[in-house]
């Protein structure tokens, strides 16, 4: 007996336009123009075009009555690759798109197209001899034979009145329709009020005004680099009628880049199209730079972005690359970085999967990569979906490994220029998203591919340098303080923000590597192997004081101040009087103790005396201090070193060894009188024993005498005695007169008007020390009695009664005089006698 036959049927079915419906709801309205820019570069096209075409074509006969609705405003998208046999075929398999098994496509739903069913109920395909018309409501197509999408051979039915005045319809992309069309044009004839109220799929009505917003929109996107990683397109215009919206253009920066933009595609079949025998390369990594050339009526511009490809075969999950080959998943990525940007314009990066992602990262890059995203390419899949953790895995591996590695390889190819361009602009930015997103972490996983492999990324001043290479300081007061002569002295140093260069130190520990950072020894070490240049001179006094702000702030372990000689010996670092920059180990510098000194010394050893004023205040007190305990290559001035280079300090040229006075100039009294308050200093600092230590100045001219004159300080003429009195000794008082009026007679008296009153006083000490010396005091008898008897013959005019001052006053130091003895006293006795200081007592001569 046979088996019953059902009673009922209840096979599971779905209208084609419920299936639309729910595509429209899935994909969001601005998706459209992507998704035939998308769908023209899976095609290989090159070129694309959008034209909005506003007007309405009333032409008779149709090919069916039906028709005639769709031949009102419509938006028509041209390119230059031609609809294949399989292209229709998997148009009519929704959801089962001939994409899914070609590997060199993006699209993965085979959903993409259908998203133009948001502006249209019927849209039209124009491609080599076909012309499509898709009916999924089957309002009119159920006459013709061939329900839901026929398709006409219009070079076959080129006489056809009907087909001609359909084909008018794409006069406005201005291509040839009346044979074969060597490309594809589809045509969205705008959604209708009335269509709309009996539409299945969509219940709105399309404006061209829309249209056209979204026409603008997409342009603004194309732009700021919306064709950046498409792998064919080049091209792409957008028209309303014949009004030119804008027009973009991807073109390679130089013929290489242009050869390196146009590989990708075949580098792509190279990683990822199955290979029976040949080996893929591990890894494959392009960079190239990019004009996006982009022009809006009758003005352009043209922006620029640094493009870095990279591709891997797989991840070392096998579970995962199952998982992902299956969706056409693939590890390649890629980052773009604008450049040539505005002062202050601040690069928002987006995310792309070929085309632009509505998803914002605050980077400085946009991210491209075959990322798991959801169906309406609104976002990235994630853990929080329970149906997606391998697309969540995925992301994290995209990110951690290849979009870290991508952009790795984009600052080693910039590192050229980088240093003189965009310096760290384009290094992934600190924390500048929710730490939940899988880009969050790109700053420490580039930092860290950097550290661990070294790379020469870091930006100098001069060129980029690997990490071991480079001075690392964070930016703030000593970068703004010394960065410029850090700059002179061709320092590496490499600049961060705060932020930065803390992550980097903690990143760099993590993975037990020494960052150098920037201190005064480091810049120590640095010019003991690096010269200075002389164009550095200006620079000196800031690089000398960074080079002992340690020592200056009392950082270093008391007692090792004397590893300066040591770690300066070879930095030309120290500024001269000749504007030369030397080192310690050419000659002992000397360092002058003030100005005063400078000047005085302006023209002695110019090429060993340390140029103070180009000084810091800072540098200026710590030397002092340093050179008076530690120092054995810089040193103060001895008095034995004004005595050998006396001749560049105050010259004069005796015409014979015997002469002991000679003519003064007086405009040189302000000099002496410097060197004397000078050298009254240096006997003070340097010996308690001047008549031992003034023996060296014996030979110098440097007594300044009444009538503008000058002596040597030994006079080689014992009967040369000069008279020292202070302002304030009573004989002066008394010799005035003769001083002021008799000054042809009055010898060899100290011009007290040159030197100061501590220098006299001084010149006093070292005559009570000194027998040997021809100088006389008020307060000495001897020397007194030698040099008024030098000038007895001024002394014959003075009064009786500064006569009896003197002779009590020598009379007193006879008195006080215990070394006299006879014989002394015969000689005294003489030397009195042939004064003129005498009164006649009586009239018989002869007297004196």
């Amino acid at each position: 007996m046979a088996p019953p036959a059902p009673s009922r049927n209840f096979e599971q079915n779905s209208p084609i336009t419920t299936i639309l419906r729910q595509i429209c709801e899935s994909y969001p309205e601005s998706s459209c123009l992507r998704e035939l820019l998308q769908n023209a570069d899976d095609a290989q096209a090159t070129e694309i075009e959008y034209v909005l075409d506003t007007k309405s074509y009333n032409d008779t006969p149709l090919i069916h009555e039906g028709l005639r609705q769709y031949h009102g405003p419509a938006l028509l998208a041209w390119n230059n690759s031609v609809f294949t046999d399989k292209d229709f075929e998997s148009l009519a398999s929704i959801g089962d798109s001939g994409k899914r098994d070609d590997p060199a496509s993006t699209g993965k739903y085979g959903q993409g197209f259908n998203s133009c069913f948001h502006w249209t109920d019927g849209p039209w395909i124009l491609s080599r001899q076909w012309l499509l018309f898709l009916d999924p409501h089957r309002d009119w197509s159920l006459d013709c034979g061939r329900p839901g999408g026929p398709a006409y051979d219009v070079v076959d039915g080129q006489d056809s009145v009907e087909v001609q005045n359909h084909l008018k319809t794409f006069q406005s992309t201005k291509h040839d329709t009346s044979k074969a069309v060597n490309g594809t044009v589809i045509r969205i004839p705008l959604r209708t009020k009335a269509q709309a109220m009996k539409s299945k799929i969509v219940d709105r009505e399309i404006s061209t005004k829309e249209i056209s917003e979204a026409l603008h929109e997409l342009g603004k996107e194309i732009r700021e680099g919306g064709m950046l990683f498409l792998r064919h397109v080049r091209k792409v215009t957008a028209r309303v009628d014949d009004n030119v919206l804008w027009r973009a253009e991807v073109v390679g920066s130089t013929d290489q880049d242009t050869r390196a933009m146009r590989s990708i595609p075949e580098a792509f079949k190279e990683m990822y199209t199955p290979h029976s025998q040949e080996r893929r390369p591990e890894k494959l990594s392009k960079a190239f730079q990019v004009n996006v050339n982009f022009s809006v009526g009758s003005s352009s511009s043209v922006h620029t972005f640094a493009v870095q490809h990279c591709m891997t075969i797989s991840s070392s999950y096998p579970a995962l690359n199952k998982w992902a080959y299956k969706r056409k998943l693939y590890p390649w990525v890629a980052v773009a970085a604008p450049l040539r940007l505005p002062p202050h314009e601040f690069p928002r990066g987006r995310l792309f999967s070929c085309l632009r992602l509505p998803v914002e990262t605050n980077q400085p890059v946009h991210i491209h990569g075959l990322f798991s995203i959801v169906p309406d390419r609104g976002r990235l899949s994630s853990s929080s979906q329970a149906s997606s953790d391998l697309g969540a895995e995925w992301n994290h591996f995209m990110f951690k490994q290849c979009v870290s590695a991508a952009w790795t390889d984009l600052l080693v190819s910039r590192s050229p220029v980088a240093w003189s361009h965009e310096r760290f602009d384009l290094w992934p930015r600190i924390n500048v998203s929710d730490n939940r997103e899988p880009w969050s972490s790109l700053d420490g996983l580039v930092m860290d591919q950097v550290i661990a492999q070294d790379l020469p990324v870091w930006s100098t001043p001069f060129h980029c340098v690997a990490a071991q290479d480079g001075y690392f300081a964070p930016r703030g007061e000593d970068t703004q303080t010394y960065g410029s002569a850090f700059g002179s002295a061709r320092l590496p140093l490499v600049v961060l923000e705060p932020i930065f260069y803390e992550k980097l130190l903690d990143r760099a520990s993590g993975l037990s590597k020494r960052i150098p950072v920037m201190t005064p020894q480091l810049l120590r070490q640095f010019l003991q192997s690096n010269d200075l240049d002389q164009e550095s001179y200006g620079s000196s006094s800031l690089l000398l004081q960074y080079c002992l702000l340690d020592f200056i702030q009392g950082t270093v372990e008391a007692g090792t101040e004397a590893r300066i000689d040591d770690e300066f010996r070879k930095a030309r670092l120290w500024p001269t009087m000749q504007k030369l920059l030397v080192t310690l180990e050419e000659n002992s510098l000397l360092l002058p103790r003030d100005t005063q000194e400078l000047e005085l010394f302006a023209t002695s050893k110019p090429s060993q005396t340390l140029d103070l004023d180009s000084f810091t205040p800072q540098v200026s007190a710590f030397l002092q201090a340093y050179v008076e305990h530690h120092s054995k290559s810089i040193r103060y001035r001895k008095v034995s070193d004004m005595v050998a280079d006396w001749q560049n300090i105050y010259p004069v040229k005796p015409l014979s060894p015997r002469v002991s006075v000679l003519a003064r100039d007086t405009k040189d009294d302000t000099t002496l009188r410097k060197i004397w308050n000078w050298l009254c200093a240096r006997f003070k600092e340097e010996s308690e024993d001047l008549a031992i230590a003034t023996k060296s100045l014996d030979q110098l001219f440097i007594v300044p005498l009444y009538r503008s004159r000058i002596a040597r300080f030994a006079s080689n003429d014992a009967t040369q005695t000069t008279l020292l009195l202070q302002d304030d000794d009573w004989l002066r008082e008394l010799l005035d007169d003769r001083m002021n009026n008799d000054k042809g007679t009055l010898n060899f008296v100290l011009d007290n008007e040159v030197l100061s009153g501590k220098t006299i006083k001084f010149l006093r000490s070292v005559a009570s020390k000194r027998p040997d010396l021809a100088f006389a005091t008020s307060d000495n008898l001897h020397s007194l009695l030698a040099w008024l008897a030098t000038n007895r013959n001024a002394f014959k005019q003075l009064s009786s009664q500064c006569r009896n001052q003197l002779m009590q006053h020598l009379r007193f130091l006879t008195e006080q005089d215990t070394s006299l003895n006879n014989v002394s006293k015969s000689t005294l006795k003489l030397k009195l006698q042939q004064l003129p200081i005498f009164s006649q007592l009586h009239a018989e001569p002869p007297y004196e």
